[in-house]
């Protein structure tokens, strides 16, 4: 005889491996229930609500909030950085700021355009590395010394920590699925590393790891990595149907958020009017 949990509160409860064949959750609340490598096979999860509890998205976005703000103390740092070389009394280290504002401005640009990685693959890391050559060979010949090249770097990392670190925690806040707590997070990095010293580039970068991260969950391609960071993070504390039997299942005008279907049988699933956010199906 099947089971009947319709119309009930299963925050967090869990279901793990049990066998639930033609199931009854019609109209109950799973958010953060665990159904992992169970038998749901014909179960009805019409109009049910998965995702993450509401003690759960308080806390990721505490932790989204923190983050942020230390990407915006990063960018801080970086800023004061560049700022220190511009006005630097040695014309080589000033030229090192200037090179390390052109590089950042078209690290930020090939950032939006391919991706995070990438760019620290294709740009950051190969003219610190052009940069280190260069100041031990200005060091030991005597035409130099090193410290533009070492300034360069230094300045260069900062800003890739910055990103990597601001998009992440970005995304993260926006895999969520609300527009307040992505622009509250997106602005908090930047509005602390203003705060603290780091001009107005600070700002600058942090909307730009804004920008970025909403590209990555729009589906642009190039930002694979960074999705799947944030969908891990969000669907760790959503419903996970991972390795369950499906076949045939109804989840018909179900709202299902932030769900975890890895390696699940989701053949001939009635899929008819429900909403898929930020969901994990392979």
């Amino acid at each position: 005889m099947f089971k009947d949990y319709s119309k009930k509160k299963l925050q967090k409860k869990c279901f793990r491996g049990q066998d639930l064949a033609y199931a009854n959750f019609f109209n109950s609340d799973l958010r953060g229930a665990d159904f992992t490598s169970s038998n749901l096979t014909g179960a009805d999860f019409t109009s049910v609500k998965t995702g993450i509890t509401p003690s759960d998205t308080v806390w990721i976005f505490i932790a989204a909030i923190a983050v942020s703000l230390f990407s915006g103390y990063i960018a801080m740092l970086a800023g004061s950085t560049i700022q220190s070389m511009l006005s630097s009394p040695v014309s080589n280290i000033r030229d090192a700021g200037v090179a390390t504002i052109v590089i950042g401005g078209l690290f930020i640009i090939y950032t939006i355009w391919k991706g995070v990685g990438m760019a620290v693959k294709t740009l950051i890391l190969p003219v610190s590395g052009l940069a280190a050559v260069i100041g031990i060979i200005n060091y030991f010949s005597g035409m130099g010394t090193g410290i533009g090249a070492l300034f360069l770097i230094l300045a260069l990392l900062l800003v890739a920590v910055m990103f990597v670190v601001g998009t992440i925690a970005r995304a993260s806040a926006g895999a969520l699925s609300s527009n307040i707590l992505f622009i509250v997070v997106a602005l908090g990095g930047g509005i602390f590393g203003r705060s603290v010293g780091g001009g107005v580039g600070t700002v600058v970068m942090a909307i730009s790891c804004a920008v970025i991260s909403k590209r990555a969950l729009s589906g642009a391609p190039g930002f694979e990595s960074l999705r799947k960071i944030a969908y891990f993070i969000t669907s760790k504390f959503g419903t996970s149907f991972r390795d369950s039997k499906l076949a045939d299942a109804d989840f018909s005008e179900a709202k299902i958020k932030n769900s975890d279907f890895s390696n699940a049988d989701i053949s001939f699933v009635n899929w008819s009017n429900s909403q898929k956010i930020n969901c994990i199906i392979q």
